[in-house]
This record gives structure tokens, C-alpha cells and sequence, in this order.
């Protein structure tokens, strides 16, 4: 496998984004902002007003952002094709990269329960007096995750443009990961830290101001709507970003770097 540079990766996304990004942030507002604004209004879905909706409309979304992931990488990865055939292959192949997410999880679930149970043996204290886990046991779980996306952030550029089950496409993202485990692992440190910033912007500083300006956000309320658009279009940037980034550390790793992102189109 060839090594990976991450700051030849981010050289070439700029390239692109800077020529391209107009289509990347079409499919972003289609996959992302659009149902980022329906859960908003919609509502939580958890705590005192999830509904089975509420939860129906989470998982939506959740697998519409694995579809936008897939659609921008094949965008990023070239050769030149539609944004409708780059969101259709997205749509082909979300099944076996939610297999994947989905296996990733439990296993990080039975690993943390493990955990949680020579912690709490130890008189360690894992969980808050009100239930929840406790910092320390939140900051592994963090850091298990990450370990475990090192590798398997490759699924999405290889569902992309590759073909497979969802053993496949874990067995392909770990033999391209191979000799450059420590840099995909910093990679995915700097999404994580990127994502919490992400949070932290929307919750704690523009969700405070549109609270202060429009009222609490309740379900249907213009203050859910506005935290939602704007939630939705932080999330679609940083997404776009770090998608196109994958796609080119991708082709460095599959030893395609004369592959270049054709310009994509928008054509129906």
C-alpha cells in the first residue's frame, strides 16, 4: 500500500472544493441541512417527547448521512460522473456500510461493557449518580471508537467506488490501512475534535442566542427550525470537508494519486 500524506490529501481538497464545491454543497443540502431541519422540527428522539416518529425520523436521517457520505467520496474520487448517479450509488450501498457502522458499535458496546464491569469491580466509578456514564467511561468510549474508524472510515470511499458485502468492504479498508495505521488514527482524532467544536458552536453558542432571541425550541417552534438550518448547514460543511479528504487519502492508499476528481456535473 503507498503512504499516506494527510496534508497532500488536504492540498488536493482544497483544489477541488475551491472548483467543485457548489455540487459537493448541493448534495450536502439535499442529505444533510434538509433533514437536519425536518428532526428539529419534528423533535428529540429521546427523552420526555420522543415519539416512535421522533425515532423513526432520527434513523432517517441517520441513514441519509451515510448515503451523503458515500455520494460525496464518489464525487471527490472521480472519474467525472452526476451528482444524481453519485447520490444513486450512495443509496445502492448504504446497506452494507450501516452493516459495517452497526457491527463497529456492538463491538465497541461489548468491549465498553467489559470495561464497565472490571472498572466498577475494582471500585472504580463508572457511571454518575443520575445514571449516566461518567466522564472517564465517556472519553474511553471516544477513544475506542476512534480506534475502531481508523480503519473503517476507508469503508466509505471504497463503497464508493468498489464493489462487495459488508465483509468485503472491512476487509478492503483494512488492507489499505495497512503501514499507515497512526495517520489514519490522527485523522479521525481531528474529525472527532472537529465534530465536538461542531457540538459545542451550535449548542452552547448559537443555540443560546437564537433561545435568547426566539424562545425555547419546541417541536414545530421557529426557534427548532432555525437551530436546525443552522445546525444542519455547520454539520453539511465540516462533512463535506472531511468527506472529500477521505476520498483523496483513499486514492493515495489504493495507489491511484494519477486519478484526479473530474469536474463532476449536476446532470438528471
Amino acid at each position: 500500500m503507498g503512504k499516506l500524506s494527510i496534508s497532500a490529501a488536504w492540498d488536493e481538497s482544497k483544489v477541488i472544493l475551491a472548483r467543485d464545491g457548489g455540487l459537493f454543497g448541493a448534495v450536502a443540502l439535499a442529505l444533510i441541512v434538509l433533514p437536519q431541519v425536518i428532526l428539529a422540527v419534528v423533535g428529540s428522539p429521546v427523552g420526555a417527547e420522543a415519539t416512535a416518529l421522533t425515532r423513526l425520523v432520527y434513523f432517517l436521517v441517520l441513514c441519509l448521512g451515510l448515503v451523503a457520505q458515500i455520494a460525496l467520496n464518489r464525487l471527490a474520487i472521480g472519474p467525472s460522473t452526476t451528482v444524481k448517479d453519485a447520490i444513486s450509488q450512495g443509496l445502492i450501498r448504504v446497506l452494507p456500510v450501516f452493516l459495517v457502522m452497526l457491527l463497529v458499535l456492538l463491538a465497541v458496546a461489548v468491549v465498553a461493557a467489559v470495561l464497565t464491569m472490571i472498572l466498577s469491580a475494582a471500585g472504580i466509578e463508572t457511571m454518575s449518580k443520575v445514571g449516566q456514564p461518567s466522564p472517564s467511561l465517556l472519553l474511553t468510549l471516544v477513544f475506542l471508537m476512534a480506534l475502531a474508524f481508523a480503519v473503517l472510515q476507508l469503508v466509505f470511499p471504497v463503497a464508493a467506488t468498489e464493489t462487495g458485502n459488508p465483509m468485503r468492504l472491512a476487509s478492503r479498508s483494512w488492507q489499505l490501512s495497512r503501514g499507515n495505521y497512526w495517520r489514519l488514527f490522527a485523522f479521525v482524532c481531528i474529525i472527532f475534535i472537529g465534530l465536538g467544536v461542531v457540538i459545542i458552536a451550535t449548542q452552547l453558542g448559537i443555540g443560546s442566542v437564537v433561545v435568547l432571541l426566539l424562545g425555547p425550541p419546541h417541536p414545530g417552534s421557529m426557534s427548532a427550525l432555525v437551530i436546525g438550518l443552522v445546525a444542519g448547514l455547520i454539520q453539511a460543511a465540516f462533512t463535506v470537508v472531511t468527506a472529500v479528504m477521505l476520498a483523496r487519502m483513499y486514492l493515495q492508499l489504493a495507489g491511484r494519486t494519477e486519478a484526479q476528481a473530474s469536474v463532476p456535473n449536476s446532470g438528471i
